[in-house]
């Protein structure tokens, strides 16, 4: 049976907290003899109220997330994008800008909105255990998106950089760990530990990064949950948006594929199965443009080995996991971390997730290259790459992203990649 939609739990819970802020801050439309009668504080220590809280900051996430993963494989070398509205593409393009559209106007403040809303959130269910516990991982998560694509992020009225960016979700998800393990919610424990070891990764500090992500159950998954709609519009909110850009929501509407120079019957992996027929593109160039449908990958709910599933609208994404957790401790382990895994241990890790791809033992030399090829299989189109993309420039020395002439045109087509990595800050941010 489906889970229960986080959208329908909503419906119950945030009305009534809505109704109180309310009727806290408009004098003009509820005139009180008391209007002391419900303060902020009153909401901290109610189960009700921080339970609407939670909801509201797993949406906020989850609205943030829908969008993010999407585009950041847009932006990298996991997909090509193409689609009628030319600013959308510019994901695709690499020349993303912090000014208008798409970015302003829809990703970032999505992003931004996300951060804030789930911090907030987090200090006015104070008191609740569990549910603060929650509240905390989520602003964690979500200012783990923005350090993880952003070159810049604002946090407390200032631009900080995207290490101290990390810092502050390391702070939240520690909250989170204190609080959870006192409320005795291994699930919790186990979604505050993985952001944890992500973000030392992210953020280089190997030693970290493998002590948090040794304490995950490798069993552990944690997902973002979506529902199935018949409104197109939903996407924002309720759907898988992976859905509509593979052209289920309007079959003209075939946005997001794989890159027909990436990827031929000579590359196959089950973990991400693929239609090898190339098919046009709804694109805004005059040219045409094609690519290969993506089937469900691993990280999604519904994924079967060499499947040929279209991405449903309601399948949910694994966005974080045990599986992460020891990628993080391969990698670090094989960069020089201590406390980590022997070169025995990851090549046996990695072994057993190319048996999952339908692969043989490997035979190579180059273990750095395989566990970055493992990891990008099993995460595939979950919101990892970019940042993994960054993490490699930067401290292995190894440039993944794409360059050259766009994939999917024809030869002598002038379409050439730009050069944006990170993303810019909003300029509805007042900072950039």
């Amino acid at each position: 049976m489906k889970r229960t939609s986080l959208h329908r739990r909503l419906g119950v819970a945030l009305p009534a907290l809505v109704l109180l802020a309310g009727a806290a801050g408009c004098d003009s439309l509820l005139d009180v003899d008391r209007k002391d009668l419900i303060l902020p504080g009153d909401l901290q220590g109610d189960p009700n109220a921080a339970q609407a809280l939670v909801n509201a900051s797993e949406s906020q996430y989850k609205r943030a997330f829908n969008w993010v993963a999407n585009s950041g494989a847009a932006a990298t070398d996991e997909a090509i994008f193409a689609h009628g509205w030319s600013p959308w593409e510019d994901y695709d393009e690499r020349d993303l800008s912090g000014v208008g559209c798409p970015h302003d106007c829809i990703g970032y403040g999505y992003m931004a909105s996300a951060r804030t809303t789930s911090r907030n959130n987090a200090v006015a269910a104070k008191g609740t255990g569990a549910l603060e516990a929650r509240a905390w991982a989520y602003a964690g998560y979500s200012t783990l998106l923005l350090a993880d694509y952003q070159c810049q992020v604002a946090i407390g009225g200032k631009l900080v950089s995207r290490d101290e960016a990390y810092d502050t979700a390391i702070a939240y998800l520690k909250q989170a760990v204190d609080l959870a393990t006192a409320a005795r919610n291994d699930t919790l424990v186990n979604l505050a530990n993985v952001g944890i070891a992500r973000a030392y990764l992210n953020r280089w500090n190997l030693n970290e990064a493998i002590s948090y992500a040794r304490k995950v159950d490798p069993q552990f998954k944690a997902w973002v949950r979506f529902s199935s709609s018949p409104n197109w519009d939903d996407w924002v909110n309720v759907y898988n948006l992976y859905n509509r850009t593979s052209g289920l929501r309007d079959p003209n509407e075939f946005n997001l594929a794989l890159d027909p120079k990436d990827w031929s019957a000579a590359r196959t992996d089950l973990r991400l199965p693929y239609d090898p027929s190339p098919r046009r593109m709804f694109t805004s160039k005059p040219e045409g443009r094609v690519g290969l449908l993506p089937y469900t990958p691993y990280s999604f709910e519904g994924w079967t080995p060499g499947n040929t599933t279209r991405i449903r609208d309601d399948a949910d994404i694994m966005f974080a996991s045990g599986l992460e957790a020891q990628h993080i401790l391969a990698e670090a382990s094989l960069w020089g971390g201590s406390g980590g895994w022997s070169q025995g241990e990851v090549l046996s890790f990695l072994n057993a997730r190319r048996a999952v791809g339908g692969h043989g033992p490997f035979t190579g030399s180059d273990l750095k290259g395989e566990e970055r090829a493992q990891r990008m299989m099993d995460l595939y189109f979950a919101g990892y790459r970019l940042p993994d993309l960054l993490r490699y420039q930067a401290h292995h020395g190894v440039d993944l992203w794409p360059r050259g002439a766009m994939g999917g045109y024809p030869d002598g087509v002038p379409y050439r990649y730009g050069g944006v990595t990170c993303w810019p800050v909003g300029q509805s941010e007042g900072m950039s």
